[in-house]
């Protein structure tokens, strides 16, 4: 048949291939339904990735000059179709982007060639012919990678099958040794030339069996499926032609890959004795080569041996000894043991490299009823439950596969158990398995990458950083992977400057090798040590390119990470509104994902938000949904760090008793972890020091120091705990003590640098040297802390120590300053729903009109307006529980009583010098005492 040539172009974006000559739209092998108007405008959109192509210029393509239509309402009916075809979401576009009132923009990552088409199709049965195509032209995107994925372990048919269980570990690599590289390849996959829906799960399993096959006696090391997934993501390759020597060499670089390999499959013959078509070719990666091109025809029944005749044929090209029969037997044992199976579980594959992990799940679950007993299928399932959010269901999963995986060979066997000792929090299980797998394989930077993770969780920074310099003594390439950088940056002490320099190195190293998941991962760390840094601005930028590329991607849980840092990094300087706009755009990608997990931090810390700008109300009901996000994930930490919120948030609106509830709730359901309560305790001492318990709150915060101190973390609640602690002296008047406790609290905090919390230390010592009698030095301690907290926008800390320094400031005779004072207080604190704050702003302004008012008829109206104002706190102290507050009203109405009836007043502070002595509160004691024998002419007392 004659055969027409006429120039085209292929654009490849994600999963997608869009071929002009032939106006089709390809998905993994299989094609997509799109209109001829929709596949145009997708075309004049992949023409120009990046770019915003106006309403007007689609107009003018679309239609004819003199052409009538709605022209509004017709784009927007191509652009729906044309979104529905994509699987893309114009609310958070992965593709095409919406830019109002101007146009489009194509978001993802494209690769355009020109090629030869064909006009007219050869229909007979005939071996697929690979023609040489023409390198792809790449966009890089700068962007972050939000989720932890340095190292992944390969637990499915891609994982090295390539140790015999008979094989032992006889030399454990040392300092100086440095192993010989094998060869690697790569499975690139397999094109579906029949475009039969049906038929495209055999792409993936043909080549992960094809990759079982090749590195089987552990003669050749093997790229991953999910690393060659990534990249086909990020810089598209052509899956029907020969690959060209520029693109043979970018793969190959950016695998790491000496060898690849790619192919197609055909059904052929008679319906009823469906046989299959198989065409592999194997090209050198660096010259482009094709070293090999073999084709086989075979049951549709029984491909494995079709997949085990290529094999055979090409380790016989590449001169590496045939399979021996035990190793074909482990092989075997690794593959599900039917078809059914085998469709459900390479399905499940493939929507987990798309980042797809709820419909992994379902399809994982199909497997499992197709062949319980096919351990993969159980591993691959609980790294699902995983990225859901599901850490119980993750561990019942990861137990199953380990109870199963006696007969796998001996690598999947330990990336088995490492992964279930990795779901228990069992790291240093999980690194002592992966140790012996890097033993076994010193060549493999994943391997040893995977080790670094675990060791760095488990807290073995040393051990990371030898494996991190056994890794550096590989031979290039390998020596060279930008992840050991990164790798090295998580395992160092915190130093920002030597993290950024090592971050900024991996960075240079992938732009180089053209791995951009890895550039990703490098821009989101380098975000992480900017935010926290000295450059929030400069680290935002990273985490919105970041966001960017994973929707491109279609890793919304990515691009969620990355987003939710934004919003993390926003509250922690103060800019609330900020981050909660940012957090309810996290949770709009987050919505349609099926997960808890993170969908249960974001609402968490977007309430922490709330609760800064004083909106108890509608942060109480975000804790209370991240509880449950959290209860569903079957995630007990922090479930219980919700529950300890909620009491929190009550504590703040003057819930005494129920949050005081919640904390012993959260103390007793956290027993299992003998370092978690010391949160809960110190916040209950605190609630006990403002019931006036101070032996209770005593007690709890010493048990809380004595919690906490064992795990060298956390150190914010252990000073938080000396702080309560040293509250509770001073209410017993034991001064020096709590001096000491203060002091201690106030040089850990320095030496954090945590300047808020030194701003809080500075506080305490204040209100100390008030009691103390030395009101001058206590002013310019609450002068500096104000200072601190109007900078740091932390508006509670400032109005509480307003309402100390007009305090200092009337006790020094500083009138109109201390009436000044409690105003700025009053303001800062008029929205506050806080009693804690509101009712000693109330005490004080009372007691300032109170040491103002004079003998005429305007003092006494003011004195009067005092008093009453005194009595409504009381009344108000005590229906809540603020027995403290209680009694500080109590001892400024005693006080205004001397001046009006100056028995009345010693009757008052008398009652309540006893009371407060009976109840262990010795300061307030004494100063009633003080008072009450004091004459009515005397100055005001703190």
């Amino acid at each position: 048949m004659e055969r027409i040539a006429s120039a085209a172009r292929i654009f490849r974006f994600g999963l997608f291939e869009a071929d002009t000559g032939r106006s089709t739209l390809i998905r993994g092998g299989s094609r997509v339904k799109l209109q001829d108007q929709p596949f145009r405008v997708l075309i004049l959109l992949l023409e120009r990735p990046g770019e915003i192509v106006t309403r007007e210029e689609l107009r003018q393509k679309l239609w004819p000059e003199g052409t009538y239509v709605d022209f509004d309402g017709s784009l927007n009916v191509i652009l729906k179709k044309l979104r529905a075809a994509l699987d893309d979401d114009s609310d958070n576009p992965r593709f095409i982007e919406t830019i109002p009132r101007r146009g489009y923009r194509f978001l993802a990552p494209v690769a355009a060639e020109g090629v030869s088409v064909n006009l007219s199709v050869d229909t007979r049965v005939a071996a697929p012919t690979l023609h040489k195509g023409i390198p792809t032209r790449h966009l890089i995107i700068y962007a972050a990678f939000a989720l932890v994925l340095l190292v992944v372990a390969s637990l499915g048919w891609y994982v090295r099958r390539n140790v015999s269980r008979a094989r032992t570990v006889s030399v454990q690599p040392t300092a100086a040794t440095v192993p010989i590289l094998r060869k690697s390849v790569a499975v690139l996959g397999f094109h579906n030339l029949s475009g039969k829906v049906e038929d495209g799960w055999l792409a993936t399993a043909f080549t992960e069996m094809l990759s079982t096959e090749l590195v089987t006696g552990e003669k050749m090391r093997l790229v991953s499926g999910e690393d060659v997934a990534n990249l086909r993501l990020t810089s598209p390759w052509s899956q029907t032609d020969t690959l060209g020597q520029e693109t043979t060499a970018r793969i190959g670089t950016a695998l790491n890959s000496d060898l690849l390999v790619l192919g197609s499959y055909i059904n052929v013959g008679r319906p009823e004795r469906r046989q299959l078509r198989l065409d592999v070719r194997l090209q050198d990666a660096r010259t482009g080569e094709i070293l090999a091109e073999v084709a086989e025809i075979g049951s549709s029944q029984n491909f494995f041996q079709l997949i085990s005749r290529i094999g055979a044929k090409l380790r016989d090209r590449l001169g590496v000894p045939s399979v021996v029969e035990t190793d074909e037997s482990s092989v075997l044992a690794a593959l599900p043991s039917n078809p059914e199976a085998a469709r459900f579980y390479t399905l499940g594959l493939v929507k987990l490299r798309d980042y797809d992990a709820s419909a992994a799940k379902d399809l994982l679950e199909q497997a499992i009823k197709a062949d319980p007993r096919f351990p993969l299928s159980h591993s691959m399932l609980a790294r699902s439950w995983s990225q859901l959010g599901y850490e119980q269901k993750r561990k019942e999963e990861a137990k199953r596969a380990l109870d199963l995986s006696a007969d796998l060979p001996r690598v999947n066997r330990m990336l088995v158990e490492g992964a279930y000792y990795e779901s228990l929090a069992q790291h240093e299980k999980a690194a002592s398995t992966y140790q012996a797998l890097f033993a076994l394989f010193p060549d493999s930077v994943e391997y040893g990458l995977q080790l670094v993770l675990a060791q760095n969780a488990a807290g073995q920074k040393n051990q990371a950083m030898e494996t991190i310099a056994q890794l550096r003594r590989l031979p290039p390439p390998a020596s060279a992977d930008p992840r050991i950088d990164l790798a090295e940056e998580r395992a160092i002490p915190n130093n920002k400057p030597a993290s950024l320099v090592l971050v900024r190195s991996a960075l240079a190293k992938a732009a180089a090798q053209d791995k951009k998941l890895v550039y990703a991962q490098a821009r989101k760390e380098e975000c992480m040590n900017l935010i926290y840094g000295d450059h929030p601005e400069q680290g935002q930028i990273s985490c919105e390119d970041a966001s960017n590329i994973f929707l491109a991607a279609g890793n919304r849980l990515g691009a969620a990470d990355a987003l939710r840092l934004i919003g993390d990094g926003q509250g922690a300087r103060g800019h609330f509104e900020q981050a909660i706009a940012t957090y309810r755009q996290v949770l709009v990608v987050l919505q349609k994902l099926g997960e808890h997990e993170k969908t249960g931090v974001v609402l968490n810390n977007m309430a922490i938000g709330f609760a800064n700008e004083g909106k108890l109300d509608r942060a109480e009901q975000l804790y209370r949904e991240a509880k449950y996000h959290f209860e569903q994930a079957g995630d007990k930490a922090n479930t219980l760090l919700a529950i300890g919120n909620i009491a929190d948030i009550l504590y703040l609106r003057g819930h005494l008793p129920e949050a005081a509830k919640i904390y012993q709730q959260a103390i007793e359901s956290a027993a299992f972890d003998p370092s978690t309560p010391g949160y809960w305790m110190y916040r209950l001492a605190d609630l006990e020091m403002a019931q006036g318990q101070t032996k209770k709150a005593y007690d709890l915060a010493a048990q809380a120091m004595d919690t906490i101190r064992p795990s060298h973390s956390e150190y914010q609640y252990l000073t938080g705990a000396m702080v309560v602690l040293g509250d509770a002296l001073m209410a017993q008047a034991d001064l020096a003590g709590a001096h000491q406790q203060y002091q201690q609290a106030l040089e850990a905090r320095q030496k954090l640098g945590e300047r808020g919390l030194v701003a809080e230390s500075q506080v305490s010592l204040a209100q100390l040297s008030l009691e103390e009698g030395h009101p001058e030095q206590a002013e310019p301690l609450l002068r500096l802390a104000i200072a601190e907290f109007e900078e740091e926008k932390e508006y509670p800390g400032a109005t509480g120590a307003y309402t100390l320094l007009s305090r200092a400031l009337l006790v020094q005779g500083k009138l109109e300053e201390a009436r000044k004072a409690i105003r700025q207080a009053a303001e800062l604190g008029r929205k506050s729903p806080d009693p804690a704050l509101t009712l000693p702003i109330a005490i004080q302004t009372a007691r300032t009109e109170a040491a103002s008012a004079g003998q005429n008829a305007a003092g006494h109206s003011a004195l009067d307006a005092a008093r009453q104002q005194l009595l409504s706190a009381i009344v108000t102290a005590r229906k809540l529980g603020y027995y403290q507050i209680e009694c500080e009203a109590r001892l400024a109405l005693g006080e205004a009583e001397l001046k009006a009836n100056s028995a009345s007043g010693r009757l008052q502070l008398e009652t309540l010098e006893k009371e407060t002595h009976e109840r262990g509160l010795e300061l307030f004691s004494r100063k009633a005492q003080l008072l009450a024998s004091a004459k009515q002419s005397l100055p005001s007392h703190p």
